[in-house]
């Protein structure tokens, strides 16, 4: 009876120790995910003019909702084409738009767009004439993403997102450097014996 004891005692410790290797494995792959993601929106995202913006109405229902993050890339404007999301400030208006082209019309270097959201009835009322090179586009939508851009323009709630996240990585990288094991310089294992 004593050793079926210790063989479940033994199976339950190899168990155990399985369990806490895939959960070190699962920590460090969110972590590196989380990080990797945070760079690519800091760093990488401005070297390649990769612009984020929250969707604030739902004018484009069901291409995206309000709450949900346009990502954009700029395309030159000669490039434009009817049926391209374009982000763009109308004239007389002070936030930008970003509505579907329906035509362009002038000169292929500085167009005048009409556009309209999905889920309104009729064309925008505006003609927007563009001069600069280049404009935003939607290339893909993140649903929900949005929202947490919103909450984080607050400079304050910036500011507290920053900290947690810099704490985060500190205290993951602490207990990680803790639980590796150490190695003392001079011992030898000791020799197994058959």
């Amino acid at each position: 009876m004593n050793s079926a004891i210790g063989i479940d005692s033994a199976q339950a410790s190899v168990a155990g120790t399985r369990w806490t290797a895939v959960r070190r494995v699962l920590g460090l792959v969110a972590g590196t995910a989380v990080t990797v993601v945070f760079l690519a929106v800091c760093v990488a995202a401005p070297l390649l003019h990769i612009g984020y913006s929250p969707v604030l109405t739902g004018s484009m229902r069901p291409a995206f909702a309000p709450g949900d993050l346009l990502v954009t890339a700029p395309k030159t404007v000669t490039e434009l084409q009817p049926g391209d999301v374009a982000v763009f400030t109308p004239p007389g208006e002070s936030a930008p738009y970003a509505h579907r082209v329906t035509a362009l019309t002038g000169a292929p270097d500085h167009p005048v767009l009409t556009t309209k959201g999905d889920a309104n009835p009729a064309p925008d009322h505006w003609r927007a004439r563009l001069d600069q090179d280049q404009v935003p586009v939607v290339v893909t939508t993140v649903p929900y993403a949005g929202n947490v851009l919103l909450w984080a323009q607050n400079p304050l709630q910036r500011a507290v997102f920053t900290a947690l996240f810099g704490l985060s990585l500190t205290a993951t990288s602490v207990v990680w450097i803790l639980r590796t094991p150490q190695k003392v310089s001079g011992q030898t294992s000791p020799a197994r014996t058959a």
